[in-house]
């Protein structure tokens, strides 16, 4: 009941006074199809505001935050080390942005160092149930729905007003505070909430000027190259750094130079491919 009473004056605050409200969604996934019994787990944001919303991982935005922070300081000039030993940096590298009231939704994907958006316009033809059930002590209706090549189910909340979720998934009357795929392997579940100006909303973890549009065709020929030369676009940053001052950095306590840095990042990038192969977007990585 505590719970569901913060929520409610958190909306409510939020609202009169154009304030956003974070909603903190516990996500826990299944990336290797052929390991179902180990799963990961990562905190995710869904950022609403009176436009729109956002969806990022709680702790891949404090690690680029951080990044950034440290490359662009005074001191940074005349670095040429830098350590984020001590900074987690996060599994999930996807975002999602929604403005209202279209829902008009923009998914970022990230191909080994590449951003890219995907637009989509389409709305997830919902099938809403008579079956109800408590989630953090709210009353909560079931909706089911096939999306992005799997069946999905939604528990959403008609008692907080805001058509959102996780992820991609909106268009429900109420909150959904739960959707999980049938199989069990991608799971968003709601377990805290929180309030910030609007201020603060407007410049938190947005797209950046470099990431790019493409099509789903385009996305599915980007991702066939990227399996066949994991680290082509590493390999063509290193090489047009020539002549520039050599930087070192520091991850979980190991420093590497740029050679290093090279041939760890392909080892790595080969070995998920390996073992991520159990996408969320199912239809968008065939």
């Amino acid at each position: 009941m505590k719970t569901k009473l913060s929520i409610l004056l958190l909306l409510i605050t939020g609202f009169c006074f154009a304030q956003s409200n974070q909603f903190i969604y516990e996500y826990t996934f299944k990336m290797d199809s052929l390991n179902r019994d180990k799963s990961e787990t990562e905190n995710m944001v869904l950022q609403t505001s009176p436009k729109g919303s956002k969806f990022y991982s709680q702790v891949r935005a404090v690690f680029d935050s951080t990044m950034m922070a440290t490359v662009m300081s005074p001191k940074a000039a005349s670095q040429t080390h830098f350590d984020f030993s001590n900074v987690k940096r996060g599994k999930v590298g996807s975002e999602i942005s929604k403005t209202y009231p279209e829902y008009k939704t923009i998914l970022k994907k990230t191909i080994g160092s590449t951003g890219l958006l995907l637009t989509n316009e389409q709305k997830i033809n919902w099938k809403i149930t008579n079956e109800k059930d408590k989630i953090l002590d709210y009353n909560v209706q079931k909706a089911t729905a096939d999306w992005r090549g799997r069946k999905w189910v939604a528990w959403f909340a008609p008692e907080i007003p805001i058509q959102d979720g996780p992820h991609a998934f909106s268009g429900l009357p109420g909150l959904i505070v739960k959707v999980e795929d049938t199989k069990g392997d991608h799971t968003f579940k709601l377990i805290a909430t929180k309030k910030i100006n609007t201020v603060q909303n407007e410049n938190t973890h947005s797209f950046k000027p470099k990431d790019i549009p493409v099509s789903e065709e385009k996305f599915r020929k980007l991702w066939k190259e990227y399996k066949e030369d994991p680290v082509k676009d590493l390999r063509q940053m290193h090489g047009s750094s020539s002549g520039a001052v050599i930087v070192s950095m520091s991850f979980d306590g190991k420093t590497f130079t740029p050679e290093e840095m090279l041939k760890t990042s392909e080892k790595s990038r080969k070995e998920e491919l390996q073992k991520n192969n159990n996408f969320l977007e199912l239809d968008l990585y065939k």
